[in-house]
């Protein structure tokens, strides 16, 4: 399996090769990566934990510099592992190459892998995208390290950052003046009071209640008859208890005068 991959950080190329070489120290910027120990120079005793989809993985194995160039930038290492439970393997030929262009440094990074066991299952697609999070984490860490003052070579400008632009200043408030003793202040009209609400008329009741109706006038001197009997009239008329005993007197009258004015015919 081919993988091919490029990453860019902000520093010189030697500072960048330097660091890159230096195994044990550049090998904390590898997510999951760790050096166990140093057999000689170029021979490491190395472990890996990486994790492909649901599973995750622990090797352990050795990592070889086959090949170092300074004065083109240019180094092979070898790495074989085996899973710590499992029976799987990995092993991998990277070739790393450094360029530099306007104080960066680029890397290209080509590993020929081969893998067997739970890994060699997961396909290109999958080893793929975990590679690609892994370079970011370790380019990122890398620049870290390099630090950002490593991100401008040695005699180059430093271009000056931009000032700020100051806010725009409030205008101040103008101050009141006092009225000038020359000038009459202008007369403010007196607030007009609001009309008081009319009463709603109520409308007339239907039934009249026996103490609000009407009275006949007391009695003044000489007794008019005539006034009198209207006034009783009209009191016996105002109340229906009195209306209907006033008939039942005058129906009572009328059948008693009926009945005498027929035993005086018979005789």
């Amino acid at each position: 399996m081919q993988l091919e991959r490029s990453f860019t950080v902000a520093a010189p190329i030697e500072r960048v090769w330097d660091t890159l070489m230096d195994f044990q120290r550049v090998a904390g910027a590898v997510p999951g990566a760790q050096v166990l120990a140093a057999v000689d120079g170029d021979h490491y005793q190395v472990a890996m934990k990486v994790k492909l989809g649901p599973v995750t993985m622990q090797y352990k194995g050795n990592l070889k510099v086959a090949e170092r160039d300074a004065g083109q930038h240019r180094a092979v290492m070898q790495g074989s592992a085996q899973e710590t439970r499992g029976q799987g393997t990995a092993q991998a030929t990277v070739t790393l190459l450094l360029a530099e262009a306007a104080g960066q440094t680029r890397a290209s990074v080509n590993a020929d892998l081969s893998l067997s066991g739970k890994a060699a299952a997961m396909g290109k697609s999958v080893i793929g995208s975990v590679t690609d999070q892994m370079l970011a984490v370790f380019t990122q860490n890398l620049q870290d390290m390099l630090g950002p003052a490593a991100a401008v070579p040695a005699g180059a400008s430093v271009p000056a950052a931009a000032p700020e632009p100051e806010p725009a200043p409030v205008p101040a408030a103008a101050p009141e003046r006092e009225p000038s003793a020359d000038v009459d202040p202008v007369p403010v009209p007196a607030p007009v009071p609001e009309a008081a609400p009319q009463p709603e008329p109520q409308p007339p009741s239907t039934s009249a209640s026996p103490a609000r109706q009407a009275v006949p006038p007391p009695f003044q001197g000489s007794l008019d008859g005539l006034a009198l009997a209207r006034g009783v009239v009209r009191d016996q008329l105002g109340s229906p208890v009195k209306v209907l005993g006033l008939l039942m007197v005058v129906a009572g009258t009328a059948y008693g005068l009926g009945l005498r004015a027929g035993h005086r015919s018979r005789l």
